[in-house]
């Protein structure tokens, strides 16, 4: 975060005024009615951090998150705060001063940068709306070099909704606390986004109402070769979803390596599933497009021909899915 008399982005509401961000713990507590404490210990419970991780938490502000996520973790564990602002680089410090393993890098997160470690997890909680979109896409390329391989993206901020479908309070509110930037964001596809710059494996936990979210995303290794994706429909995400492609509620995506791993990458919804069949095909094979296989108990003799002509190998299986997937790997790798 970067106090206001720097500002640099003129419609910006993450750079602080000194007055804001000496009292940035009383004037969130206050916004939220006293409900911002609660909030964001269940937010960081659900990252399921392990005891010997490294993270990386960017525009941590005060240290209030880094206190929150230090209990989860061992002495083998550690955490390193990064901000612009001096006034929070004194409040981190001094609030996490009993510990050994969290510390404090002074840097700007909106410019690409280069630290010798990498991460575990990165966490950036209600910074990334506050900036316009070409820049959250230099954060992100930030993010992605210092995490390890397979390792997690968490972005707790706002989800994506609606303006005008909001309740008029809540629109209300909206509009008189966020900046230009928070307008533009939640209007954006985020899985995307995050899929553009190399991340999958999503999942997203919803609060307040379903307008604030953190979303969890994977580093992909893009130097990988021979890695395929397989795209599974299913209901339960046991089983494979025993009718026709379109109609699953969800679809699995997996990927494998030609030493004949796999591993779940991603789970996407089928807005489509009630649609009429003969509307919602395309659409569907779309939604996986970026798949190379598919392993489904019914598709339709034109459905197969589309898929076929995208270039995507089908394999008709029932049963559960793990047993599935070890078969036709097993077939795939002695044909």
């Amino acid at each position: 975060m970067k106090l206001k008399k720097d500002k640099i982005y003129p419609d910006s509401g993450v750079e602080l005024t000194p007055f804001t961000a000496i009292n940035y713990d009383k004037v969130m507590n206050i916004a939220t009615l006293g409900l911002y404490g609660g909030f964001i210990h269940r937010a960081i419970k659900a990252m399921d951090i392990q005891s010997g991780d490294k993270i990386l938490d960017l525009g941590c502000g005060t240290g209030r998150n880094a206190c929150i996520m230090k209990k989860y973790l061992s002495d083998n564990g550690k955490i390193t705060g990064m901000d612009v602002s001096s006034i929070m680089e004194r409040q981190f410090n001094k609030k996490c001063a009993k510990y050994h393993n969290v510390d404090f890098a002074r840097q700007r997160i909106d410019l690409p940068f280069s630290i010798s470690e990498k991460f575990d997890k990165i966490f950036i909680s209600f910074v990334i709306h506050g900036f316009p979109h070409e820049v959250r896409k230099t954060v992100l390329k930030n993010i992605y070099t210092h995490l390890k391989p397979g390792g997690a993206f968490f972005m707790l901020d706002f989800a994506e909704f609606k303006m005008n479908e909001m309740p008029p309070l809540y629109r209300f509110v909206f509009k008189k606390i966020e900046c230009k930037y928070a307008f533009d964001f939640i209007e954006r596809d985020w899985k995307q986004i995050l899929s553009d710059h190399n991340f999958a494996g999503f999942e997203e936990f919803l609060f307040f109402k379903d307008y604030l979210r953190l979303l969890k995303a994977k580093k992909l290794d893009v130097n990988k070769e021979n890695h395929l994706k397989i795209a599974v429909p299913t209901n339960d995400g046991i089983s494979i979803f025993p009718g026709m492609l379109g109609m699953a509620k969800k679809m699995f995506i997996y990927e494998i390596e030609n030493g004949g791993q796999f591993w779940l990458i991603e789970k996407r919804n089928n807005p489509y599933e009630e649609t009429m069949q003969h509307l919602k095909t395309l659409d569907v094979y779309e939604s996986i497009r970026d798949c190379g296989m598919v392993i489904s108990a019914k598709i339709g003799k034109k459905g197969i021909i589309r898929l076929q002509e995208r270039g995507m190998k089908i394999f008709f299986r029932k049963g559960k899915i793990q047993e599935a997937l070890i078969n036709v790997i097993n077939y795939v790798q002695n044909a």
